[in-house]
């Protein structure tokens, strides 16, 4: 009688049960579910988690745990879960869950909708109610602006390297054309001896007959390409 008693409880019966099927709070406050369930699950293992599809939702805490904003509370028949300090991107379908060894496990869902705070809460808020809440944001603060300060170092250090690069090439580019003017005289009263022996050297009878033609024109080119850049 007590095996077919069991089975009748896990198949026939909504072993959890959400108290609201809509919820409604205000950023910086907190949202509260209680999910009444049968005593037979009090040693079970109960979930919060968040998602459209109970198949796949993202279990946000287990019990005994809790998080930092997510506080879980088990009494032995009612599951009970208080998020605080809320923000706007906290709006969805959220979903209490007991964990089964061989069935499935039994969820009922409820949404969340987080608006714009106002009234009461934000009243609360300005008389330290939701002092906890600020602390938290005030600790994201430095983690963030460290980021943002390690970022801007790193751009003005890439700029600078560019820059630093870009000068110095121009310097070089500078310091070769002040060479080249400097030698242009020398080697304008040195080119037109030193190619026309090459070209009469390499047109000479002897040399045609040793050397191919392809060849000559390779080489009195490359002389040529060797002078102007020295």
């Amino acid at each position: 009688v007590q095996s077919w008693d069991l089975l009748s409880l896990a198949l026939l019966s909504d072993a959890m049960v959400m108290d609201k099927t809509v919820k409604e709070s205000f950023v910086l406050g907190t949202a509260s579910a209680s999910c009444n369930y049968d005593a037979h699950y009090k040693h079970r293992t109960k979930y919060w988690c968040r998602g459209y599809f109970r198949d796949y939702c993202h279990i946000m805490a287990l019990t005994p745990n809790s998080t930092d904003r997510v506080a879980l509370k088990d009494t032995g028949s009612q599951f009970i879960i208080t998020v605080s300090c809320l923000t706007k991107e906290d709006t969805g379908w959220y979903w209490c869950g007991i964990q089964r060894d061989f069935a499935r496990d039994d969820m009922d869902f409820t949404e969340l909708i987080v608006t714009d705070s106002r009234g009461g809460q934000a009243n609360e808020f300005r008389s330290g109610k939701g002092r906890g809440c600020q602390d938290v944001k005030l600790a994201l603060i430095p983690s963030r602006m460290s980021i943002l300060i390690i970022c801007v170092l790193l751009t003005s250090l890439g700029i600078i390297f560019i820059i630093s690069h870009l000068s110095k090439r121009r310097r070089s580019q500078r310091n070769r054309r002040g060479k080249g003017l400097g030698r242009g005289p020398q080697n304008s009263q040195a080119s037109p001896v030193n190619p026309t022996s090459l070209v009469s050297s390499i047109l000479d009878s002897s040399v045609l007959g040793a050397v191919p033609h392809s060849d000559l024109i390779f080489r009195s080119l490359q002389f040529l390409n060797r002078e102007e850049t020295a």
